[in-house]
């Protein structure tokens, strides 16, 4: 590596470890992959900026090891925190609400699925799952379109053809573990 790219990466390096955690998170989203930006922007644009920077307190308040994800760890100091000890069991099924690690992103993520009365990624995996007798993540299209037109709130012909118009459908059977990351993360290929 030529000495000049070397001393502006080693400058750059020394100030985001310099850098508050609020002035680093920006430069962070910059360096995200054009799919992770857009699941970031549609988290966002559930909350005010005045919200977003009171969950930023939150969650720092939660972190308490200050690496940018909330852990089993961190939950443990919050309890203590607060004159409570918690078991090991507990704190992983806190976690578990999460398909993965929990950083800003999807802390603020989890409280919009709470706040704006959503199911979580998993609690729709686990619903279609109950009609998945074969576990193979696809059911077929006329078996969901009946459930759809004839069970719970019960969809008319015209609504379920606009889901299906976004519904992953392949030779007839509908492959639910798509439709859910579409329900939830919006189309990424735009």
């Amino acid at each position: 590596m030529p000495k000049e790219g070397k001393e502006k990466k080693e400058k750059k390096e020394k100030k985001s470890e310099d850098a508050p955690a609020e002035e680093a998170a920006p430069a962070a989203a910059e360096e995200k992959k054009p799919e992770e930006k857009k699941k970031i922007g549609n988290v966002f644009a559930l909350f005010s900026q005045p919200q977003i920077q009171e969950f930023k307190e939150a969650f720092t308040m939660i972190d308490n090891d200050r690496d940018g994800i909330i852990g089993e760890d961190d939950l443990a100091a919050i309890f203590q925190s607060t004159g409570r000890e918690a078991d090991s069991k507990t704190l992983k099924e806190m976690l578990k609400e999460c398909p993965d690690k929990i950083n800003f992103t999807h802390f603020l993520t989890l409280f919009g699925e709470k706040l704006h009365g959503t199911d979580s990624e998993t609690a729709l995996r686990d619903a279609f799952k109950l009609f998945d007798e074969e576990k193979t993540g696809k059911l077929h299209e006329e078996y969901v379109k009946d459930l759809l037109q004839n069970v719970g709130d019960q969809y008319s012909k015209d609504e379920v053809k606009q889901v299906w118009k976004e519904a992953p459908i392949e030779g007839g059977t509908l492959d639910y573990l798509k439709f859910v990351l579409l329900i939830k993360r919006g189309n990424q290929e735009e």
